[in-house]
């Protein structure tokens, strides 16, 4: 078994590529790896079921081509300002799946 690191394993995401991401809402997202993929400029495609932080992101850093979620919101402490503006300008293009 090869033991590497998160560079590396991100390195391996192609531009263009289905992500989906564990975590539900605002709740165990792997932050650290959306952080190394904002750093490598990797445009990705989205799958998540109730999606935050790491959407928002994505998306904020124009790398979130598609989202297939049913929700992207930050609970009670309102919407996911950058996925909407991206939706809303066409950057991003949102499959909702409720």
């Amino acid at each position: 078994m090869k033991v590497g690191n998160l560079h590396d394993a991100v390195k391996l995401i192609k531009a263009g590529s289905t992500v989906g991401f564990g975590g539900n809402t605002m709740h165990r997202v792997p932050m650290a790896a959306v952080q190394e993929m904002v750093r490598q400029q990797i445009p990705v495609k989205i799958v998540k079921s109730a999606g935050s932080l790491e959407v928002d992101a994505l998306c904020a850093a124009g790398l979130a081509e598609e989202v297939h979620a049913a929700y992207v919101g930050y609970e009670n402490f309102g919407m996911a300002r950058f996925f909407r503006q991206a939706v809303e300008q066409g950057i991003t293009l949102l499959q909702e799946h409720t």
